[in-house]
């Protein structure tokens, strides 16, 4: 009664596919919660790069208001030329 159990070929069929199955499922689920996360990184990233841009454009228009508000207050009312 307690002799080993000799798997056919379709139990074995059985197993191997039960098991792709399962790591199939785990692997989706694994591989969609790394691209999450990439995804939020990336996110970050463009946002950092955007506010870098807009920050760096932003010090230029006052660099540049300050310029002329400087030379309006020494009665340079002409522009001076950039080279």
């Amino acid at each position: 009664m307690n002799e080993p159990h000799e798997l056919s070929l379709r139990d074995t069929a059985k197993g191997v596919a039960v098991r792709a199955g399962i790591l199939s499922v785990a692997a989706l689920v694994i591989g969609a919660w790394v691209f999450g996360l990439a995804a939020k990184a990336a996110s970050g990233l463009v946002k950092l790069a955007v506010g870098t841009i807009l920050l760096g454009i932003g010090t230029g228009v006052v660099t540049w208001e300050v310029k002329k508000v400087q030379r309006h207050l020494h009665g340079r009312t002409q522009p001076q030329p950039l080279l």
